[in-house]
């Protein structure tokens, strides 16, 4: 219990006495651990979004004009077989007669051009279960009897998931940046707090004090700035998600760059927004107990 208070009085009286770097600590862990937390949230976004992507992702398949009742059998029996291990999650038949319609639906200018159903080849919608996997079906069916095409967005899926992995990953590097930047200045400002004692430090060395003694103070100290920021960081990720909610809003679901499509259906859920906060309360204390380890160290010679 002495010990208890011992430790509690000596770590308020040096967040006291190094009030301002004490101050600097807690915001730069706040700012920091914020932008983190909107990190995570644009990469759970990000990630939702590119799921839904892949989700969404279509391929057709024509059959030749003539295509017999047997060839068209035979593809549906192979999509079915797909389905059965998951690569296809659905697809649709269109026959002659929806064929027309579609083509009445696309090309309504065109009115009554002598174009009858049987002039316009059957076909086959198909959804993937991952967008990853267009090729593979596509080549499974290219130059498969009775088929006369299949087309595939590939370039434009392609080039889509390399822009949503491109922002990710540089939103991950920006995030490792800012949490070093937080070590180091937590690390100095629990240096400044040790050298400013380190008579002290030497007299309760000289009586026979351990180093987890004389460390746990400092500890304690680094882990406050750390937990405050991080309640900090907290409080303003709520400020956070309202702004991605409020960007996603106002374009419908899609975040560009430039001329770039980026993201489309971004989403942040309250789940997302809860596990954001504590992934960056926890980590915010993880950074003030580590830079509290480090900045010690140097001045117990251990």
């Amino acid at each position: 219990m002495h010990r208890a208070r011992y430790f509690v009085r000596e770590t308020l009286i040096s967040l006291r006495r190094n009030l301002m770097m004490t101050v600097s600590g807690i915001i730069t862990i706040a700012v920091t651990a914020t932008m983190i937390s909107g990190m995570l949230l644009f990469i759970w976004g990000n990630d939702r979004a590119a799921a839904r992507q892949r989700g969404d992702v279509q391929l057709e398949i024509f059959m030749v004009v003539n295509a017999t009742g047997t060839q068209v059998k035979n593809v549906q029996i192979d999509l079915d077989e797909m389905k059965a291990t998951h690569l296809v999650k659905s697809y649709q038949f269109l026959d002659h007669e929806a064929a027309l319609r579609e083509y009445h639906r696309l090309f309504p200018k065109n009115g009554d051009t002598g174009v009858q159903a049987k002039d316009l080849p059957e076909s086959f919608r198909v959804n993937p279960r991952d967008a990853k996997d267009l090729d593979q079906i596509a080549n499974h069916f290219d130059g498969f009897a009775g088929v006369q095409v299949v087309n595939t967005p590939a370039k434009f899926v392609r080039s889509y998931f390399k822009k949503v992995d491109q922002a990710r990953n540089f939103i991950i590097g920006g995030a490792i940046a800012l949490s070093v930047a937080a070590v180091f200045l937590v690390v100095t400002t629990v240096r400044l707090a040790t050298y400013a004692r380190r008579r002290e430090i030497e007299v309760m060395k000289l009586v026979g004090a351990s180093n987890l003694f004389v460390r746990v103070p400092f500890l304690a100290e680094g882990m406050v700035q750390g937990l405050i920021g991080g309640a900090l960081a907290w409080g303003l990720t709520w400020f956070t998600r309202d702004l991605l909610k409020s960007l996603a809003g106002s374009t419908k679901g899609s975040v560009t760059v430039g001329s770039y499509l980026v993201l489309n259906g971004f989403q942040n859920t309250n789940a997302d927004l809860r596990n954001a906060g504590l992934w960056v309360l926890l980590g915010a204390a993880v950074v003030g107990l580590v830079s509290a380890l480090v900045g010690v160290r140097r001045f117990l010679d251990v």
